[in-house]
């Protein structure tokens, strides 16, 4: 800018602004001039330290790289990252990585992957000069902060947690090898008694003498492995027997049902399961008893209603709890009784149902009028007489019955006294209906190929 007085004024002059500047005054009596040379002295950067470094440094430390630079006008600082991406103190940068106002590079925590080649750019109107920074990385093998062979005595019993803490970069991941070889990974459940958490840390319940052994934590990453050994010796002790599951206290079941107990119990050593019956007996042939010590009957009779007791007993002593077993019974009923007189007229077919219920199912038989029972398994023959037939339902609780009277007739002729003489009558099979084992029905029929001998007619 130019001032009134005259004066010529350049802000911060550079290398363009060099050269010769002719300063002219002229009035009406004449010209005067002034030529004037400008001078710019500039320096380009040069980097202080040499044009190539070799740096090492450790995996999960900070880092910084210092790029000193001289010149006129001061220089600019940059940095070209060993990703390529290009970082000054003027740019944002993030939060691992960034460029301090002197040119010093800052990396907050050093990695595997921050290794490779760092350009420093030092640049000002007069030039530049770079600094290369080759960048190696020592990664160390994960460490285990826990001592590396433990020995951990333990009571049966007991539950137990063997702690395996890992630092390392990059962050090692954890497993633990049982001694027959299973691998257990973080949150996996291998069975009821063993779990790892995410912390490393391996937790047992419940020990058992079987449960003896070496427990071995790997921690590995991309730089190695680190191992930790736990033996572990659990001391045997004899226990009593405890019952730990068993069925409820009162069982109700319906004749015929299948019954099931169950009963499991711990101790050491381990307890075997025996059973007694309402009958006072230890055993008996309809009876199962699984391994695992559940007790199992198909069909309930009325005899297994009553108290079990399930006694689990070892070397050192027993363990007992009762449970009872209600049986639902109901005695034989016929249903919808029929008492009547039929007029059936001669020839034609007649049939007579009888459905009954109870529990247990009873048996339909059937009395004929000459005195002759028959049931669903059998077939009447040569029926010489008529008159009055019975169905019989009968269970183990009580008996019901049923009774008919039939009438034949024949032209004029009306047989109602039941003293006829006739051809044979079958009687088929029983048919059940209903629920299992609580209905019966059956019928009995007249073919019509029936034939009488009249002797005495009376009403």
């Amino acid at each position: 800018m130019v001032f009134a007085n005259g004066t010529l004024s350049i802000a911060r002059a550079g290398l363009e602004d060099r050269g010769q500047y002719l300063c002219t005054a002229a009035n009406p009596h004449g010209v005067a001039r002034l030529l004037v040379t400008l001078s710019v002295v500039a320096y380009p950067p040069r980097i202080t330290g040499g044009r190539w470094q070799l740096l090492t440094a450790h995996s999960g430390k900070p880092l910084a790289v210092k790029c000193r630079a001289e010149g006129r006008p001061p220089p600019t600082i940059s940095w070209v990252l060993a990703n390529k991406t290009h970082i000054s103190d003027s740019s944002a940068g993030n939060s691992k990585v960034h460029v301090e106002p002197d040119g010093t590079l800052i990396i907050k925590e050093v990695t595997v992957y921050d290794r490779g080649l760092y350009t420093c750019m030092a640049k000002n109107p007069a030039g530049t000069d770079t600094l290369v920074v080759k960048l190696q990385v020592i990664a160390a093998p994960p460490a285990i902060l826990e001592e590396k062979r433990q020995r951990v005595e333990g009571m049966m019993g007991e539950s137990l947690k063997f702690p395996c803490t890992v630092k390392g970069n990059p962050q090692p991941t954890v497993h633990w090898v049982l001694f027959d070889g299973t691998v257990v990974k973080p949150l996996q459940f291998v069975n009821a008694k063993l779990f790892l958490f995410s912390n490393g840390t391996l937790h047992l319940s419940n020990i058992a003498p079987s449960d003896s052994g070496n427990y071995e934590c790997i921690a590995t990453s991309s730089t190695g492995s680190e191992r930790r050994v736990v033996s572990l010796v659990v001391e045997h002790r004899d226990m009593l027997p405890k019952i730990a599951t068993a069925s409820q206290e009162i069982t109700r079941l319906n004749f015929g049902d299948k019954l099931l107990l169950n009963c499991t119990a711990t101790g050491e050593p381990k307890p075997r399961i025996i059973w007694r019956l309402p009958s006072k007996a230890v055993v008996d042939h309809r009876i199962r008893v699984y391994p695992n010590g559940s007790l199992v009957i198909d069909a309930v009779t009325e005899k297994d209603a009553g108290d079990y007791l399930c006694v689990a007993r070892n070397k050192i002593g027993d363990d007992l709890i009762l449970m009872k077993v209600s049986i639902t019974m109901k005695p034989a009923k016929i249903d919808q009784k029929q008492y009547f007189k039929k007029l059936v007229p001669y020839g034609k077919d007649f049939r007579v149902d009888c459905k009954a219920s109870g529990s247990p199912a009873p048996e339909i038989s059937w009395g004929l009028p000459d005195g002759t029972v028959i049931n669903n398994a059998m077939l009447a023959d040569d029926i010489t007489e008529g008159g009055d037939y019975t169905c019989y339902a009968q269970n183990t609780l009580g008996r019901d019955e049923m009774k008919i009277r039939l009438a034949l007739q024949h032209g004029e002729q009306t047989q109602v006294t039941g003293i006829t003489h006739f051809g044979p009558l079958s009687v088929p099979r029983a048919v059940s209906y209903g629920s299992a084992g609580t209905t019966e029905r059956t019928s009995v029929a007249f073919p019509p190929s029936l034939w009488e001998t009249w002797y005495k007619v009376c009403y």
